[in-house]
């Protein structure tokens, strides 16, 4: 019998291609997760995992298993959210994921407002770049991320909040002081730089 634990470590394994890192990564031992590839394998009747000096490689087969598993683990996220939170708002666990550029910017402000209106929400943080974020959005590990768009995939919607904007500092002398927006041409171009050379963006 196939359990979602089976294709959890399965996804794990396929992620980190070696079995300690995989078992870190689940929170278990090593043992127990090769032991449950193990049973999965034998239960479908096919190889999934070459086995080999320091690392693994999937099989074919174990590349579509694994794809294949990412749809039932993902359907049943949806499904156990859907009956979380039927007729109740932002309860439970929510898996968020920013990129360290606004961590520190917008969690101090986001993170108390969110747990001051939804008591029952329990959020759980990762702080990592943008391709990471959109692997765990894609595969069901992350609920949400908050990054920089364009975020060009697929199977991920995107929602603009807002506009960061940025100040660039220049000499009173200079002919450009006056201009109510510039372009990065107008930096490479032009030269924007003070005396010194140094070319200062402010983050707004």
């Amino acid at each position: 019998m196939i359990t979602l634990r089976q294709l959890r470590y399965l996804r794990a394994l396929a992620q980190n291609r070696h079995f300690g890192r995989a078992a870190e990564a689940c929170a278990v031992s090593q043992p127990a997760l090769s032991m449950q590839i193990g049973q999965l394998e034998q239960a479908l009747g096919v190889e999934l995992v070459e086995r080999r000096q320091g690392e693994i490689a999937l099989t074919d087969t174990g590349l579509e298993v694994t794809r294949r598993g990412e749809q039932v683990l993902t359907a049943v996220h949806d499904l156990v959210d859907f009956a979380r939170h039927r007729g109740r708002l932002l309860t439970g666990r929510l898996r968020f994921g920013i990129i360290p550029t606004l961590a520190p910017y917008v969690l101090p402000k986001v993170l108390p407002a969110l747990n001051h209106k939804y008591a029952d929400l329990k959020i759980e943080l990762r702080e990592t770049q943008t391709k990471f974020l959109l692997e765990g959005v894609v595969n069901g590990a992350l609920d949400v991320a908050m990054l920089a768009l364009p975020v060009e995939h697929a199977d991920v919607e995107s929602i603009r909040l807002f506009d960061d904007a940025f100040l660039l500092a220049v000499p009173a002398n200079d002919p450009r002081r006056d201009n109510a927006r510039v372009t990065a041409a107008d930096g490479r171009h032009q030269g924007m730089r003070k005396p010194g050379g140094e070319l200062v963006l402010e983050a707004g």
